[in-house]
Order: structure tokens, then sequence, then C-alpha cells
């Protein structure tokens, strides 16, 4: 059995840098918090969950434009990056090649889309779990093979969802999950969802009828008020067909993993201000690398 560790690379790393401050800087005085934040936060991972791969996968297009088409109103006013994680996400790349640790992305995609397509083909005895704070991949939970570990207080604290869980959580199988989402709405990628319909709406409509297709379908059997709000919203649910969904094939370019380069991650770690945190990312590398 193969266990690998699909890191959602753009959710830790802001968290990695709103959690840590921003006063810890590189000898330029440059922060480096996200840097520090995210690299413990693999370090953690890998001394807890001990893989046999790890792969952090990162955004190539937050805004994908096939979704902008589909919908303009996607992600239409998130704020821009800080301008202090900006040139932290290239000293991130440096600090896992130089660790060995395998980057994923794919062109004109989401972080999502990257892990979608690499879960997607996990079976038999292989298991993949998925360390986000992102509820949209937990359409991807997946038993036996696909789990997914839930940022709680970091990568210190997790909420496992497997299938079960995300009954017991949402009232809704995981593979219901982008249908729930598009219901109910998504604030965090400017979603707004079927006025009137919250959580709980949500799961009773598709626990009885499935799906979204199906309830559209079936727009007769429920109540006049809901089924007025639904037929209202059509445009907008037949758009979020192309926005939630998750891609499963896409052309993903993975570097390769190799063992620690530890002169190179000395000389980042000087210019950087990262002794500590490489430090305990090569003490649980070399750990694992032990079992």
């Amino acid at each position: 059995m193969t266990s690998r560790l699909l890191i959602d690379g753009p959710s830790l790393i802001y968290r990695a840098f709103f959690a840590v401050p921003k006063t810890i800087t590189d000898p330029h005085g440059q922060p480096v918090n996200a840097v520090r934040g995210f690299v413990d936060m693999i370090g953690q991972l890998i001394g807890d969950h001990h893989p046999d791969e790890v792969i952090a996968v990162i955004d190539a297009d937050w805004r994908p434009a096939f979704r902008v088409a589909a919908y303009p109103g996607f992600k239409a006013n998130r704020p821009e990056e800080p301008e202090e994680l900006t040139p932290q996400l290239g000293w991130i790349d440096q600090v896992l090649d130089a660790a060995g640790i395998a980057r994923a992305e794919a062109e004109g995609l989401e972080a999502d889309d990257v892990i979608a397509t690499l879960s997607h083909s996990t079976g038999g005895d292989d298991r993949d779990a998925i360390v986000t704070g992102d509820r949209d991949l937990l359409s991807l939970v997946r038993d036996p093979n696909v789990r997914l570990l839930f940022t709680v207080k970091g990568v210190r604290e997790l909420k496992v969802f497997d299938e079960a869980e995300v009954r017991r959580s949402y009232g809704i199988p995981p593979k219901a999950y982008s249908d729930f989402a598009t219901l109910r709405g998504d604030p965090s990628d400017e979603l707004p969802g079927v006025r009137g319909i919250g959580p709980k709406i949500a799961a009773d409509l598709l626990a009885r009828f499935g799906s979204l297709d199906n309830l559209m379908h079936n727009l007769q059997t429920v109540p006049a008020q809901l089924r007025t709000r639904l037929a209202a919203s059509a445009d907008y649910l037949e758009a979020m067909k192309i926005v939630v969904p998750l891609v499963t094939d896409a052309d993903v370019v993975v570097s390769r993993s190799h063992p620690p380069e530890r002169d190179e991650l000395a000389v980042i770690s000087k210019e950087r201000n990262l002794t500590g945190a490489v430090s305990r990312l090569l003490a649980a590398i070399d750990a694992n690398d032990r079992r």
C-alpha cells in the first residue's frame, strides 16, 4: 500500500501567512512568515502521518477563464494577494524543490482541480489524504482510497473526513457536495446560491432527489415557494454546472521528488532566516525515511 499526502498549497500558505507574524523577516528585512509557517506545516504533516509521498499542489490560475466565462461573479471581488506574500511564494518553491518535495500544477487551473485529477485515479491499496481548509474538496472523499484532513488549528489539529463523516456533518454523501454547495452558495467563491435555501434545506432536497439535475426535473413535486425560487435561479444553476465541479482530467505537471539537497537548503536557510523551520523539516523527512 502506498500512502500519499496531497497538500492544498494555497489554503495552507494563506493560513501560514495570517497565523505567523509578518515581523519575522530575512536579513534583508523581507517578511518570511508564510515560508516559515508553511515549511513547519509540511514537517508537522510528515512527522504525524508518515506518507510515502508528499505533493504540494499550487494554483496556476486561481480564477480560471472557463469558470469566469460561465459566471463572471466567480471570485470577482476577492482581495488582491497581499504584497508581502507575493515574493514568498517563490521562496516556498525553492525550499520545496531543494527538500525534494514534489510540486504539481496544471496550466489555467486551480489547485483544487489538480488535487481532483491526482486523486481521481487512486485505487486498489493506494491511499490519498488531502490536506486543506477548503470544503469544496469534500466532494473527492471516497472510501477507502481518498480521505480529507481538514485544518482546524493549523495542521496540528485536523478533522478527518471519510464518507461517513461527510454524511454526519452535512447529511449528504461526498458525491453530492458540489450540488450542495451550488444550492447553499459558497461565500469564499462569491457564489450566492439559491435565495432561501440554506444547508438544511439543500441537504434535505439532495437526500430526497439524489442530485440537482433530478431535483430540477421534478420541480412540480416541491412546495410552491421553493419551486418558484429554484425556477428563478435556473440560469444560475445551469452556470454552476460548469463553475462548481472540479476538473478530474487535467494535464498535471508534477516535479520530481528526490532526496533533500542539504547544501542548497543550507544556503536558502541562511539567506531567508529559515534555519529552524528547515531543520525541523529535514528531521521529519529523515525520521520518515528510517521507518
